[in-house]
């Protein structure tokens, strides 16, 4: 809660508390001001572990208090919902995979004429429909990366982020690439990355200024750091966002196997648990017919989807309604 954003976050939890595959929702509370609000810390699904942190930056989200009960762990805001069904597409291609992020929100870095890096906003990454970085404000990782971030990530990137609350997004995407033999992160199914609900706030930290020159800043330092550059020992591989011939599900680097779980395969380990065989089994059922309807009909499928999954939201007054 950095931002103190109460309303977003009873409204998040409130959501993602419902999802079938969410074992348990662990709050980083920063704010030595204020308790957390009666409907989190008495939430009725029994899920939620608020965790007090002493400090107020944003290399806490990565710093767990309290142990957690999965090996996926689900990095999400407290501003952004997403359906279950899309946030199991993620976990699930995260299985086949728990080396590696899933993220939702991807990003490009850019070279200069001088070689310095920079941060490819939104827009010039969609251009070049490629991608290096994964923002992690809907990510799915693996706990031990938590861990390795908080414990074992170079301090003059620990310190920059502490400072300038800022770029703990970029260090955590170059540390799990620089571990992974530069491969970019992985991305979500294209359907789940378009099913975002952005709640209002009020100050925002893409808000700020300075906000375009700390990210050229962090990424080019980082990116030196980690080893990542071309010239380092884990040079950062890109990959393409959209792909011509699956514009509904295959999104991001290729992932062998991922296709064929769409069509009811799955991992060893899927198969050991019945519980998540069934929840993908549905996820597939769910593709498999969206493929046969036209793309309007899908789009009216997602909407009722994320209108559901944002009900909260909607009823705290946190969205605004089209006219």
């Amino acid at each position: 809660n950095t931002w103190k954003r109460n309303a977003q976050l009873i409204a998040a939890v409130d959501h993602v508390a419902t999802c079938e595959g969410v074992a348990s929702v662990q709050i980083i509370w920063c704010d030595q001001e204020a308790e957390p609000p009666a409907e989190i810390a008495n939430h009725g699904s029994g899920k939620v572990v608020i965790e007090h942190h002493t400090i107020n930056n944003l290399n806490e989200r990565f710093r767990i208090l309290e142990p957690a009960p999965t090996l996926g762990i689900l990095n999400i805001d407290d501003d952004i919902v997403r359906p279950c069904e899309a946030l199991d597409a993620g976990f699930f291609k995260w299985t086949q995979a728990p080396d590696r992020m899933v993220g939702y929100d991807s990003r490009m870095h850019v070279e200069s004429d001088d070689g310095t890096w920079q941060y490819g906003y939104q827009s010039t990454t969609f251009k070049a429909n490629r991608y290096t970085i994964s923002l992690t404000r809907c990510c799915f990782l693996h706990r031990d990366y938590l861990d390795w971030y908080t414990n074992n990530l170079p301090r003059s990137i620990y310190d920059k982020v502490a400072v300038a609350f800022n770029c703990e997004d970029i260090a955590m995407s170059f540390m799990v690439s620089s571990r992974t033999n530069g491969q970019p992160p992985l991305l979500a199914d294209c359907w789940a990355i378009q099913s975002m609900i952005k709640m209002e706030t009020g100050s925002k930290i893409s808000g700020t200024k300075n906000h375009k020159r700390l990210r050229d800043e962090c990424v080019d330092s980082f990116a030196h750091i980690l080893g990542v550059k071309d010239d380092g020992d884990h040079a950062l591989q890109s990959a393409t966002i959209m792909h011509k011939h699956d514009k509904l599900v295959r999104c991001g680097a290729a992932l062998d196997g991922w296709d064929a779980s769409y069509a009811g395969g799955s991992t060893e380990l899927q198969q050991r648990q019945p519980h998540r065989q069934e929840r993908l089994r549905k996820l597939s059922q769910m593709i498999e017919r969206w493929r046969n309807l036209d793309s309007k009909s899908v789009r009216k499928e997602m909407g009722r989807m994320m209108y559901k999954a944002a009900a909260p939201a909607y009823k705290r007054g946190l969205i605004r309604l089209k006219s």
